[in-house]
């Protein structure tokens, strides 16, 4: 292929986040990777070139929770990829100008030569991403910017490494950390190229709103909306409710609708540290993830002794689930869930009322309740899938006692067994088969994670905040895991214990401080209370 018939990252790139930005499920997620780059002091503000370098991040190099891997390389997305495979990022010299531009690659100390263009002067520093053309070139991205005095900067940045000691290549977000960040205020060269803009302007969200209910002859205001969601701490509360109303009232496209009213939600709420996360007891610091407010929490819990049950609920609450008091009486109750659980909060009042099965604060009034609260509400029994069943069943698993989690479990599978029963059998709508998706991932290793916890906590209060660990290895009297932060660990573990882990075993525990009689400074023991959750739970959680 020609290299001018290779396809322009800047538009490749433009696409993709366009692509990514309108699929609803990574919305809450889009919001804490934007933190995570810019900072909380920047979220929602970066120039167009910052937002290029962000969506080169996000999309090329960053795996996603919800994806399970780089959105890049995850179907439909990777459609849109051609041409942006093989990008390495960093910080280039340009070393000489003549019939073609020479550049050293800082850290690699690797002679590149880029394709013909740009105002390059001997001595600049690009910092960022260079993608692979035809014959052995480079073509920088527009949205890297080119930093002087550029050999100082260099010299700088290799002390720096070398005192941090990776031994392996910057990330896109170190280097905007360590190097952007600084340089904010110096010119950046405008992108070519439509840029790539995850947040659509609120009026315009809003316009499309007014167009979609007016075209389905809906009496409502979507200016008034907008207001209401503006007000809303949540999006669910106030979008299902709407969604249902929409549903019975006209033949709107419901799906559209959805995702137009958690964009106007997210528009609205865009600097909100906890736009994405639900209010918890405790406070904690701007754009802590819910993952770092579980973390804490439990530390904080432990640290005060509180009672295990007490600290779970909170646990609970933080994911999303924030109970009201029950109205009394049964028809109270069934006429509240079906004012605002949509269709299976109406379901499930008609199961309850026919089998005389009445449990107000049973797993299916929690399903309700997650079903209503989360970032898009999903009360249309055809759209629940495993996703929000394994959310339910792990919400019932952190809110019982450790020696009770297997127990309850497994009592509520069989609550959810019972209700799909009676939905194929009185409703015809047979969706048993979304159940049997959930055994292999928890129900069947209920056992093995209840034991583990229970085996690996103690008494002994932890000297460092806890933290996620995911297993990444075993052995006969441990385990390898690495933390959110990236570093890993080594803990020796009782054998007994260590039977029962498995790679991929997320673990929320703590560590103990260091002892005299510790073979190496590299192994940690854990102490404390100790939860151990299936693999599945990392992508509930955050």
């Amino acid at each position: 292929m020609d290299q001018n018939d290779l396809p322009d990252p800047t538009a490749r790139i433009a696409e993709l986040a366009r692509r990514v930005s309108a699929e609803p499920r990574l919305r809450a997620e889009l919001q804490r990777a934007r933190r995570e780059f810019f900072g909380e002091a920047m979220a929602g503000h970066g120039s167009d070139v910052a937002e290029h370098r962000f969506a080169e991040w996000f999309l090329l190099e960053r795996e996603s929770e919800t994806l399970g891997a780089v959105p890049s390389t995850v179907p439909p997305f990777d459609r849109e990829s051609e041409g942006l495979g093989g990008s390495i990022v960093g910080l280039f010299l340009v070393e000489s100008i003549g019939q073609t531009v020479l550049v050293k690659d800082v850290q690699d100390r690797e002679i590149l030569e880029l394709e013909p263009g740009g105002a390059h002067a001997v001595g600049d520093l690009l910092v960022g991403r260079l993608y692979p053309r035809a014959g052995e070139r480079w073509l920088p991205s527009a949205a890297t910017p080119t930093l002087r005095p550029g050999r100082e900067l260099a010299d700088a940045f290799l002390r720096d490494v070398a005192r941090l000691e990776l031994g392996r290549r910057l990330h896109q977000i170190e280097l905007e950390h360590l190097l952007l960040r600084h340089h904010e205020e110096r010119a950046e060269p405008p992108v070519a190229g439509p840029p790539p803009a995850p947040i659509v302007p609120l009026e315009h969200l809003e316009a499309d709103l007014e167009r979609l209910l007016r075209n389905a002859g809906a009496p409502l205001d979507a200016s008034a909306i907008s207001q209401e969601l503006r007000e809303a701490p949540r999006p669910g509360t106030l979008i299902g409710p709407l969604l249902d109303r929409l549903a019975f009232d006209t033949d709107v496209d419901l799906d559209r609708a959805r995702q137009l009213l958690l964009e106007i939600w997210n528009a609205h709420h865009e600097g909100d540290p906890a736009a994405d996360d639900t209010d918890c007891a405790t406070p904690g610091p701007p754009g802590e993830s819910l993952g770092e407010r579980l973390v804490r929490t439990l530390e904080e819990g432990l640290g005060q002794r509180r009672n295990v049950e007490d600290l779970f609920a909170e646990l609970e609450r933080m994911a999303g689930v924030d109970p009201e008091e029950e109205e009394e009486g049964d028809a109270g109750a069934a006429a509240s869930m079906e004012g605002d659980g949509g269709e299976l909060a109406a379901l499930v009042a008609e199961y309850e009322w026919e089998t005389e099965r009445h449990d107000a604060e049973g797993p299916l009034r929690l399903w309700i309740e997650l079903q209503r609260n989360a970032a898009v509400p999903t009360t249309d029994l055809t759209a629940i899938g495993r996703h929000d069943l394994m959310r339910l069943l792990l919400h019932v698993y952190l809110r019982s006692a450790p020696d009770e989690r297997a127990a309850r479990v497994r009592s509520a599978f069989a609550d959810l067994e019972r209700f799909y029963e009676w939905l194929a059998a009185t409703q015809e709508l047979d969706r048993r088969a979304v159940l049997g998706e959930c055994r292999g991932a928890l129900l069947e290793h209920l056992d093995r994670l209840q034991a583990a916890g229970r085996m690996l906590s103690n008494d002994e209060a932890p000297a460092q905040p806890p933290r996620l660990l995911q297993v990444e290895d075993t052995g006969r009297d441990g385990f390898g895991a690495r933390d959110d932060d990236g570093e890993h660990h080594w803990c020796r573990i009782d054998p007994a214990a260590a039977a029962h882990l498995r790679v991929g075993d997320l673990l929320l525990a703590g560590f103990a401080g260091p002892r005299g009689d510790e073979p190496t400074s590299l192994e940690r023991r854990l102490c404390g209370l100790v939860v151990v959750m299936p693999i599945d739970a990392r992508a509930l959680i955050e």
